[in-house]
C-alpha cells in the first residue's frame, strides 16, 4: 500500500525487515502522515494504514520501537529515534495513542526495575559494611559455646609455649582475692539476664611481660601482663582493664572479627544458621587472636560494658580512666624518645589516621561522663592488691635471676 506523503509528515531514521530485501532487511526512512505509516529505501518503498498498526519496543533497554501491522505480516519496521512516540499523526489516533502510552508505562516500568535492581547491587553491599557490627553479633550468636571455649583454649595454649607464667597455685592465692567481686557481678548480670550461667568462666594467667597491657580470648581466657599490675597503683586500674576485657569475651568480639573477616557469605550462612564454614576457618584462627586489634565501635563497646560490669561489682569505674592516663604517659616517653622531630610527627599523624581504636582521650571523657554521678561506695582491696603486686614482683625477679 502506498500513500502521497503530506508536508506535515514526521520524518525518522529506521530499517525495515522483508524477505525481498538485501540480506532480509535494509536501513531507509520512516514517514508517519495522518493516514499510513511507510518506509522507503534504495530496494524498495513499503507502507501501510495507521490504524491497526501495532507498536511495541523491544531490544536493549527498551530502545527500539517496533511498528507492524496484522494486514502485512511480512513487513515491519523499527526506529531507535524515540521521537516518534510523540508524533502528532500517531497521537492524534485513539487507538494508537493507547498503545504508545502503554509502550511508554512499559519502559518505565522496565527501567524503574532496572534502577532497583543497580540499587540493590550497589546498595547491599554497602547496608552490610556499614551494619556489619550488628550482623557480626546476630551471626555469632550461632556459634556454639564449646567451639568459642575450644579456640580460646588452643590458642591460649599457643600462647603460653613461648611465655613464662606465674604458677596456677600462687595465682590463685593472690588474683583471685582482688577479682573475685569482679567474677561475681559477671555471674549476676548473667542470671539478671535470664541467661542461667555464664556463657563463659574465666580462666585468668598471669605473664612475665612489663608492657603495660592485658588481652582476652574466646571462651573466657585472660592473659594480664606483669608491667600492667606493677604499673597499677591500685587494684581499680586493673580491673578496670579487667572489666574490659571480659566485655570484648561477653560480646563476643573476638568470634565477630573472625566472622567478618572471613566472607560475607560465611556472615550470612552463620545468620541463617549454618556453622559448618566457620569450623573450616577456626583451625586458621590463631594468628588473627594473638594479634587482632578491635574496631572503634567494639572498644567503646567495651567500654560500656566494662563500666557496668565494674559498677556491679561497686568497683572504682574510674579505675580505668587511670589507666588510660597511664598509656598517655607511655606513649610520651615513647615519642619523646624518638630524637628526630618529622618522625615524631609522622608517629602522631600515623596514629590518629590509622588506628581503629578511639582516641584514648576520647575514651576518658567517655567513661567520666558515665561515671560523673557514680560516688561509690567502692569495695576496699587495697590490702589484696598489695599482695598481688608484691607476688608479682617477686616473680619477675625471679624471671630476671633465671635469665
Amino acid at each position: 500500500m502506498a500513500g502521497t506523503i503530506d508536508s506535515g509528515a514526521g520524518q525518522y531514521q529506521g530499517h525495515g525487515f522483508h524477505n525481498t530485501l538485501p540480506g532480509g532487511k535494509s536501513s531507509g526512512e520512516i514517514t508517519v502522515t495522518g493516514t499510513v505509516i511507510q518506509f522507503q529505501c534504495d530496494a524498495a518503498m513499503h507502507a501501510f494504514a495507521i490504524k491497526g498498526a501495532e507498536f511495541s519496543l523491544g531490544g536493549a533497554s527498551d530502545r527500539l520501537v517496533f511498528i507492524k501491522h496484522s494486514d502485512h505480516p511480512e513487513w515491519s519496521f523499527y526506529t531507535s529515534d524515540r521521537s516518534i512516540l510523540d508524533d502528532v499523526c500517531l497521537q492524534n489516533n485513539p487507538s494508537i495513542s493507547q498503545q504508545l502510552v502503554k509502550a511508554k508505562q512499559t519502559r518505565w516500568f522496565n527501567h524503574s526495575l532496572l534502577l532497583a535492581v543497580i540499587g540493590l547491587v550497589v546498595l547491599l553491599p554497602m547496608l552490610f559494611i556499614s551494619n556489619i557490627d550488628t550482623l557480626t553479633g546476630i551471626a555469632a550468636k550461632q556459634v556454639p559455646a564449646n567451639w568459642e571455649y575450644n579456640l580460646g583454649q588452643a590458642v591460649y595454649a599457643q600462647y603460653k609455649i613461648s611465655q613464662r607464667f606465674m604458677s596456677e597455685q600462687i595465682t590463685e592465692e593472690v588474683l583471685i582475692p582482688v577479682v573475685n567481686p569482679l567474677l561475681m557481678a559477671l555471674e549476676s548480670a548473667a542470671s539478671d539476664q535470664m541467661q542461667g550461667a555464664p556463657r563463659f568462666t574465666p580462666q585468668i594467667a598471669i605473664v612475665d611481660d612489663p608492657e603495660i597491657n592485658a588481652f582476652a580470648l574466646p571462651g573466657g581466657f585472660v592473659v594480664i601482663n606483669s608491667g600492667l599490675i606493677l604499673a597499677a597503683d591500685s587494684a581499680d586500674e586493673v580491673l578496670g582493664v579487667l572489666a574490659h576485657e571480659l566485655s570484648h569475651v561477653s560480646e563476643q568480639h573476638s568470634i565477630r572479627n573472625i566472622i567478618s573477616a572471613a566472607s560475607v557469605y560465611l556472615t550470612v550462612d552463620l545468620l541463617l544458621g549454618d556453622v559448618t564454614g566457620l569450623a573450616a576457618l577456626i583451625a586458621d584462627a590463631a594468628p588473627l587472636l594473638l594479634h587482632q586489634q578491635f574496631s572503634r565501635g567494639f572498644e567503646h563497646d567495651a567500654d560500656s560494658k566494662g563500666y557496668e560490669l565494674l559498677t556491679r561489682a561497686n568497683i572504682d569505674p574510674l579505675g580505668l580512666t587511670r589507666f588510660f592516663e597511664k598509656i598517655i604517659q607511655q606513649r610520651k616517653e615513647q615519642l619523646d624518645n624518638v630524637e628526630d622531630k618529622t618522625a615524631r610527627e609522622l608517629m602522631v599523624i600515623a596514629e590518629g589516621l590509622f588506628s581503629t581504636h578511639p582516641a584514648t582521650e576520647e575514651r576518658i571523657e567517655y567513661i567520666q561522663s558515665l561515671a560523673k554521678d557514680n560516688h561509690g561506695p567502692y569495695v576496699d582491696l587495697t590490702l589484696s592488691f598489695a599482695e598481688l603486686k608484691q607476688a608479682v614482683k617477686d616473680f619477675v625477679v625471679t624471671t630476671g635471676d633465671r635469665n
